[in-house]
């Protein structure tokens, strides 16, 4: 009687430990229920063992059921929260360098790229019109332009769009050697008709035609009574790559570029800048974008919003962090003189606080460079819903909980 009731208390002691069980990891249930088995081998009868040997057996499938089932909710909670592998995950991106990359420089270094599962290759190429010719062969995804590229690759039957906007004054700038200023009695200053003046019988370096930059310099000086054809002798040298070099060995007496090297230039004593934000003509200008193709969106829709998502999450966190932002910026420009890398990044960190939408107006001014470079009776009038749209850019940003103004 006594080994029938020390087996019926085990079978019972064992029956309601199961619901302590479910907590235990499956390892230490299976072994404690193994070892109450060998306690109820010496103490219970064959029937009672059994019935024992039962309710373990149950207990151990309820925990491996228990386990299965955590663990498919953890994999079904990874497979939620991870996003979906993008159609084309490593792309090209062509920069002409020069601060004027921040936005990009912020994406890549901060690690909003491969927050969206993105990776990026970049080129370096040196002006808007080898980056047309990148983009327009299909050999890059991505890349910066000028508005006035889009329009005129539009205009010639190219699939370009803009997908990202700049809505700001140009941030390019003139530079005039201490000797040329000094012969003109120019300073920084001097008003910015005086110094366009002083720019008269000078040999002036300037990017390849058709390039932004030298179409607006060529137009800037035109609209304020230079002959750019008798009163100045231009030298198309390519890039800032060449431009400076042959501007400190005063090959040059003046050029026309973006940051730095036009602020490496201006922090020679005795030089002077010519700002181009202060001309009136291109106040709120579409400057540039960020553009791809009708093509490429296409087929690969989700690459693109990925990228967009990646550079509004730049922007925001970049506008958050300023110091930080500095600070990749450096990074990308380790020889640089410290100063002249801080007026640089606030050139184009500036930039990115105004609104990021082609507007009407701003785009007219940007088709307003490109006629600069047209005869007068031939003007572009390509409309602006041809060459960018705001779409994606307003979707990223309902989505991310970004204002974009």
């Amino acid at each position: 009687m006594g080994r029938l009731i020390v087996g019926r208390k085990l079978r019972t002691d064992v029956r309601e430990s199961r619901t302590k069980l479910k907590a235990w990891r499956p390892s230490a249930l299976i072994g404690a229920l193994f070892v109450m088995s060998l306690f109820a081998v010496g103490c219970g009868s064959d029937s009672e063992l059994t019935a024992a040997r039962e309710d373990a057996a149950a207990a151990r499938a309820e925990a491996a059921a228990s386990a299965s089932e955590a663990a498919a909710s953890a994999a079904a909670a990874a497979a939620a929260t991870a996003p979906a592998p993008l159609s084309e995950s490593t792309v090209r991106w062509a920069g002409f360098g020069g601060m004027a990359e921040l936005l990009f420089f912020v994406a890549d270094d901060a690690g909003h790229f491969e927050a969206e599962g993105l990776e990026v290759e970049r080129i370096e190429l040196g002006g808007g019109t080898n980056l047309f010719s990148a983009l327009a062969s299909g050999s890059v995804a991505f890349t910066q332009l000028g508005t006035q590229h889009g329009i005129k690759a539009v205009s010639r039957g190219l699939d370009f769009r803009g997908i990202y906007g700049f809505s700001h004054g140009p941030n390019e700038f003139g530079v005039i050697s201490p000797e040329a200023a000094a012969a003109a009695g120019i300073t920084n200053d001097s008003t910015l008709a005086e110094k366009f003046e002083a720019l008269r019988g000078l040999k002036i370096g300037t990017g390849r035609p058709g390039s932004t930059t030298t179409t607006l310099a060529i137009g800037a000086m035109e609209q304020r009574g230079i002959n750019t054809e008798s009163d100045v002798e231009l030298v198309p040298l390519g890039s800032g790559g060449a431009l400076l070099p042959a501007y400190q060995a005063r090959e040059i007496d003046a050029f026309f570029w973006i940051p730095p090297e036009t602020q490496i230039a201006g922090a020679e004593e005795g030089s002077v800048l010519i700002d181009f934000r202060e001309l009136s003509e291109l106040a709120d200008i579409n400057w540039a974008g960020y553009m791809t193709t009708d093509n490429y969106i296409i087929e690969h829709p989700d690459t693109v919003r990925a990228f967009i998502r990646s550079v509004l999450s730049a922007r925001r966190w970049a506008l958050a962090h300023e110091a930080e932002a500095l600070d990749i910026a450096r990074a990308r420009f380790p020889d640089l003189d410290d100063n002249v890398v801080q007026q640089s990044f606030k050139i184009d960190f500036d930039s990115l606080k105004r609104s990021i939408l082609w507007r009407e107006d701003g785009f007219e001014q940007g088709r307003y460079i490109l006629n600069l470079g047209l005869p007068a009776d031939e003007p572009n009038t390509t409309l602006m819903s041809a060459v960018v749209t705001n779409k994606f850019v307003v979707e990223a940003a309902e989505e991310l909980g970004i204002e974009i103004g």
